[in-house]
């Protein structure tokens, strides 16, 4: 077959630069597939921890608003650290008020749960679990103490401070997350005002 006067076709050069055009193409589009897939991968890690370390954070809160004295007549809150409180609340709502403690221990923050007991003294070991693992607070302590003066701009008291006088709690937490063999860090605060501080 001949090709007539004004017909034209592709030579072999304009073939091979549409092909390579056109794999280049294909390659871009499949590493910002890749790109995104990775991403969403990410944002879905540090959705989850972040929902959990508000879970926490919100658990926490509710506790300590109903923290009342121990079963022992023991005041409401028994210890308050920098990065360990502990304090008593009826979280089961069987008329009994639990021993509660979080604590930071390695880079695990930790709940123990210890029950009055038939003496009422909390004699037992409590049941521990990890409430939230990985963080990484660093020299920024878990929890900080704020008196009934404190309007909102005050710096905490120095640790040690009078149970008596605390009348809100700060809880801040700083976690690791790992998504894609990479560390992403999340932080979430809080501060709850005790219902019966003085």
């Amino acid at each position: 077959m001949k090709i007539g006067v004004g017909q034209s076709g592709f030579t072999l050069i304009e073939v091979i630069m549409a092909v390579a055009i056109f794999t280049l193409l294909m390659l871009a589009m499949n590493a910002l597939f890749i790109s995104l897939y990775r991403q969403q991968g990410v944002d879905t890690a540090m959705t989850k921890r972040t929902q959990s370390m508000n879970y926490v954070l919100g658990t926490m809160s509710r506790e300590l608003r109903g923290s009342n004295r121990g079963e022992d007549g023991s005041f409401f809150i028994a210890e308050a650290g920098s990065n360990s409180l502990t304090f008593y609340s009826d979280i089961n709502k069987d008329g009994l008020t639990e021993k509660i403690s979080y604590a930071l221990d390695g880079t695990d923050f930790k709940k123990t749960i210890t029950e009055p007991g038939s003496s009422s003294l909390y004699a037992g070991a409590g049941v521990s679990s990890v409430v939230c693992p990985e963080i990484k607070n660093g020299g920024t302590p878990i929890f900080t103490y704020y008196n009934k003066s404190y309007t909102g701009s005050e710096v905490p008291m120095s640790i040690p401070v009078k149970a008596l006088d605390i009348s809100m709690i700060g809880v801040s937490l700083t976690a690791n997350t790992v998504s894609q063999n990479k560390s992403y860090p999340l932080h979430v605060e809080t501060k709850i005002q005790l219902r019966n501080s003085n």
